[in-house]
């Protein structure tokens, strides 16, 4: 008569047991759950795969779900093993997937040791002046200023006119009477900001952000509650060179991803070379 298996039963004997020997016998590893043919679940890896901080009820309920998977798991597998059709091709499937993990792992340890330093900006900038008629705009960018000011600010009048000011004085005069006349205040003069993005803050509709840009430099909407200014100081269009400053973030991933890439294929080149005056590769005179 075939043995049925309580998981339950299981768990509390395991906690009994483990309670009764944990001053003899803190090697939980050594501990078993349960054993599906050759093959045993320690209390250790069930202690790992159970979440921390559960509940004593859904913790018990948790370690069932697991403990059942994983019967269910060996089940399969080993019948799956008996009755494969295709071993071959999924050794060696395996093997190239063993390869190729092997290799990265190499690779990323070479890259580690290789790039240890972080990209000086000099150098970066380096690779932008040699290929920046390459690096183009995919969305339409300005530098300005932009408020939001409630309509019955005793300062609306003031914002309005400094607003379309450029010069410092103009700037500090905003910035002095915002915090109490204004509830959003954004300055952008010296940094490139997509305008798509700046755009949302205004309750505006825009059907062609490039004639809008070549037509406006100082926008002023209203609505029931709020005055929204506006100011264009400069602007670059889709398609156009994209600033250094703009791009230099993304500029770093694609300037370091190509280091990697020609770095990498020089090592396999250097072993390539290494590997013919070695005599570690033969040639055949076959034709192919």
């Amino acid at each position: 008569m075939k043995r049925i298996i309580n998981i339950g039963v299981i768990l509390v004997f395991i906690s009994v047991v483990s309670c009764k020997k944990e001053n003899v016998d803190t090697d939980m590893s050594k501990t078993p759950v349960v054993t599906v043919n050759n093959e045993t679940l320690y209390k250790a890896e069930l202690d790992d795969a159970v979440p921390r901080n559960l509940s004593a009820e859904d913790s018990t309920e948790a370690a069932q779900s697991y403990i059942k998977m994983w019967i269910n798991t060996k089940l399969v597998y080993n019948k799956a093993k008996q009755n494969i059709v295709n071993k071959e091709e999924i050794d060696q499937l395996v093997e190239d997937y063993r390869k190729s993990l092997i290799i990265n792992s190499f690779q990323e340890q070479l890259i580690r040791e290789h790039f240890s330093k972080a990209v000086k900006d000099k150098e970066l900038e380096a690779y932008y002046e040699k290929n920046k008629d390459k690096i183009k705009l995919k969305e339409n960018i300005v530098k300005g200023l932009f408020l939001k000011v409630p309509v019955d600010s005793k300062e609306l009048a003031n914002f309005q006119k400094w607003y379309k000011q450029t010069n410092d004085a103009a700037v500090e005069n905003i910035e002095k009477k915002r915090l109490q006349n204004a509830v959003g205040y954004e300055y952008f003069y010296n940094d490139w900001v997509s305008f798509s993005s700046m755009s949302e803050n205004i309750p505006l509709s825009i059907d062609n952000e490039e004639q809008f840009l070549k037509t406006n430099k100082n926008i002023e909407v209203r609505d029931s509650s709020f005055v929204y200014l506006l100011n264009i100081k400069e602007y670059k269009l889709i398609g156009s060179e994209a600033p250094f400053d703009y791009v230099k973030n993304h500029l770093m991933e694609i300037y370091i991803e190509q280091q990697r890439s020609d770095y990498l294929k020089q090592v396999q080149d250097d072993l390539y070379k290494k590997a013919v005056s070695d005599g570690e590769i033969k040639f055949y005179d076959n034709k192919l």
